[in-house]
C-alpha cells in the first residue's frame, strides 16, 4: 500500500500570508535554520510552531477507537519535540482532523493557521490495520510539525520508471506535460526540491516522510517499503526544530 491512498487537492497558499503567519507564530521561521532534514522554502522561511507551546488538536468527527489510535500514533513525536498535544473536541483547534475514508493529507506546519474553517488534516479510519494506520498518522503529523516529503530530497536519486508510476495512478500513456493527472503525479513523486532553496542533511530512505517505492516503479532492484517508525534522522530533525533550549541557536 502507498503511504497515502488518496490525496486532497492541493490548497492554494499565498506565499506572503504563509510567511507572515509563520513569523508571527515563531520568529525563527524568518530564516533557514541550521542543517537538518530538508524543508521547502517559501520566501525562504520555515513553518515551525513556537517551541514550548501546546498545540490544540481538534477531532471534527470519528469514533473513540479512531481517536485513541490517532493519539497513540501522534504521540510518538512527543519525546523529540518541545511541544505538547492537547486533543480536544469541537472545531477550535490549531489543527483540525477530519476522518474520511481513503484520504491522508495535512497542511505544512503553521500554514494550518491560514484556514480557520476547514479541516487542516485528513486521516482515513484504517485503525483495523494498526501498523499502516500508525505510519500514516506519524507521516501526516510530520507535515503538521513542518516537515516535507523525503523522497523529494534534492539528493534523492531514485531511478523512477515514470511510465509505470503513471500507469499505477491512471495517467494515460499519451498524456502530455499539461495533463492534470500527470502533473499531480509529477508533484508527488518526481519534482525534487531545489537544493538552493532548502536546508537539508543527507537523504534518508528510512524517514517516515518517505513514500513507499514499489520495485516495478523503478529501473533495477530499487525498492523502499513503507516505513513504519520514525527514523533517527526524523527524530534529530524535530529535536533541532523544537529544542528545549534555544540559547545555542541564538
Amino acid at each position: 500500500m502507498n503511504i497515502a491512498l488518496f490525496y486532497q487537492a492541493k490548497k492554494t497558499i499565498e506565499p506572503k500570508a504563509s510567511y507572515e503567519v509563520a513569523v508571527a507564530e515563531n520568529p525563527r521561521n524568518r530564516r533557514v535554520s541550521e542543517p537538518g532534514r530538508k524543508k521547502r522554502a517559501v520566501n525562504r522561511h520555515t513553518h515551525f510552531w513556537a517551541p514550548g507551546r501546546s498545540l490544540r488538536i481538534a477531532f471534527l468527527n470519528g469514533d473513540q477507537d479512531f481517536k485513541d489510535a490517532v493519539k497513540a500514533a501522534a504521540n510518538n513525536w512527543l519525546p523529540h519535540i518541545n511541544l505538547t498535544f492537547d486533543f480536544i473536541e469541537g472545531n477550535e483547534g490549531d489543527i483540525r482532523i477530519q476522518s474520511e475514508a481513503g484520504i491522508y493529507w495535512s497542511y505544512i506546519g503553521t500554514d494550518a493557521l491560514l484556514d480557520t474553517d476547514d479541516p487542516t488534516m485528513y486521516l482515513s479510519p484504517d485503525q483495523h490495520m494498526p501498523e499502516f494506520f500508525a505510519a500514516n498518522v506519524m507521516h501526516e503529523f510530520g507535515h503538521a510539525l513542518g516537515a516535507e516529503h523525503e523522497h523529494l530530497h534534492p539528493e534523492a536519486s531514485i531511478p523512477w520508471n515514470k511510465e509505470a508510476v503513471y500507469a499505477s495512478w491512471g495517467v494515460n500513456a499519451d498524456a502530455d506535460e499539461n495533463d492534470p493527472k500527470r502533473q499531480a503525479v509529477d508533484e508527488r513523486y518526481f519534482n525534487l526540491l531545489d537544493a538552493s532553496e532548502v536546508n537539508h542533511s543527507t537523504y534518508d530512505p528510512l524517514s517516515i516522510m518517505h513514500y513507499e517505492v514499489r520495485q516495478h516503479w523503478t529501473h533495477g532492484d530499487v525498492k523502499i517499503d513503507l516505513n513504519l517508525t520514525l527514523s533517527e534522522k526524523d527524530k534529530a530533525f524535530m529535536e533541532k526544530a523544537y529544542p528545549y533550549s534555544t540559547a545555542e541557536n541564538e
